[in-house]
């Protein structure tokens, strides 16, 4: 033995030989272990990682590299009746540093509720102004996200005041992997797998949500994808200048300005006059608004007075510099018990009285409103 161990390092090759097989053997040792404990580590990323919904087989397989270790970052599921109408219903981020060479990335997902703007009062004003205050930023993440899909919630998700009938889930993957082959298909898997955790959890009943569904944000700058500029709220294109021997807009003439909500529709406008009666009749103004459902018992409250006086109001005094009558009708509107108020401002109350019942008439009909009951006017 010793002679052959005198042969051995005595040898010019073997001993240097024996030293690299070695080596490598340790190497592929501690490789192997260490690529089996980040193998779990990144199982029980995926176990635990928005809810557990995300599919294994396409985030492994192509959505996030297999050779990295994953960290879970940001997560939370508030899915089904734990949360009192939380903001963001699921949300997860799942990043990666490579620790060899450049590369690293992330896969970012949430689910968040859409929300109807939540006016501060049941009058057309405060409507309006509640309609203009700047949506934040959470419920406009989805459009700067890779991909995204709202989906319907017939049976309202739970903990909210006011009926949420909608969520909108979006995932973004930024680094490597965002434009490895297939990695688009498998993202809107993903989507579409968190979208349907948020319905089961949330009792929306419907049909699921299929990757089909899902698709890339709106295009265009943020600030113009709702609507252009120009373009009349749908709750204002019922009217027509002509109702009140107006002229179309012009450019410098202020916009229509309108809102349409699951429990209230309202619009104002002004109209430039074609042939103004007097050096005060250029313009006459109009105000449509119909609540329902919820709403119905404040607006009796706030307009009490008001209704009240319908059909019992004095004509108004001459000499005004305008004068506004307030039409108001009971109907059913697309199935539901709607109050509707038309108001007309105009320079001469003979305009206004002699308008009023066809432009509430025009305005109920547009709505596709029947077994209208018109309550009365009034003059403010």
């Amino acid at each position: 033995m010793a002679a052959a161990w005198e042969r051995f390092i005595g040898h010019r090759v073997l001993p240097k030989a024996a030293l690299v097989v070695l080596a490598a053997a340790l190497v592929a040792g501690f490789l192997l272990v260490r690529s089996e404990r980040r193998d779990a580590h990144n199982a029980e990323v995926l176990d635990t990682a928005c809810g557990g919904v995300l599919p294994r087989a396409a985030i492994s397989g192509g959505l996030l590299p297999g050779d990295e270790t994953w960290e879970l970052y940001r997560d939370l599921d508030l899915t089904g009746p734990s949360g009192r109408g939380p903001r963001t219903l699921l949300r997860c981020s799942v990043q990666w540093d490579a620790y060899w060479g450049a590369g690293s990335g992330s896969l970012d997902l949430a689910a968040v509720p859409v929300l109807d703007f939540a006016p501060t009062g049941v009058r057309l004003r405060d409507i309006l102004s509640a309609s203009a205050a700047k949506e934040p930023r959470w419920a406009t993440a989805y459009l700067d996200a890779t991909t995204q899909v709202t989906a319907d919630c017939p049976g309202g998700l739970p903990g909210y005041p006011r009926p949420v009938t909608r969520f909108r889930v979006h995932a973004s993957l930024e680094g490597d992997g965002a434009e490895v082959t297939g990695a688009p298909e498998e993202l809107r898997g993903a989507v579409a797998a968190a979208a349907n955790h948020v319905r089961d959890r949330g009792g929306c009943g419907g049909p699921a949500v299929k990757p089909s569904d899902v698709g890339p944000p709106p295009t265009g700058p943020v600030e113009d994808r709702d609507e252009e500029s120009d373009a009349v709220p749908p709750s204002c294109r019922w009217f027509r200048p002509g109702m009140l021997d107006g002229k179309a807009w012009g450019r410098d003439d202020r916009e229509p300005d309108g809102v349409t909500g699951d429990d209230v529709d309202a619009c104002s406008l002004r109209v430039p006059r074609a042939k103004p009666a007097n050096r005060l009749d250029h313009v006459a103004e109009v105000g449509s608004v119909s609540w329902r459902g919820p709403l119905l018992p404040e607006v009796r409250t706030v307009y009490g007075a008001e209704l009240a006086a319908l059909s019992r109001a004095p004509e108004p005094e001459s000499g005004e510099k305008s004068y506004t009558l307030a039409v108001w009708a009971e109907s059913s509107c697309s199935g539901a018990r709607t109050l509707s108020r038309v108001t007309v401002t105009t320079a001469e109350s003979a305009l206004a009285a002699g308008r009023a019942d066809r432009i509430l008439a025009a305005y109920l009909a547009a709505s596709d409103c029947r077994a209208v009951k018109v309550l009365g006017k009034v003059w403010k």
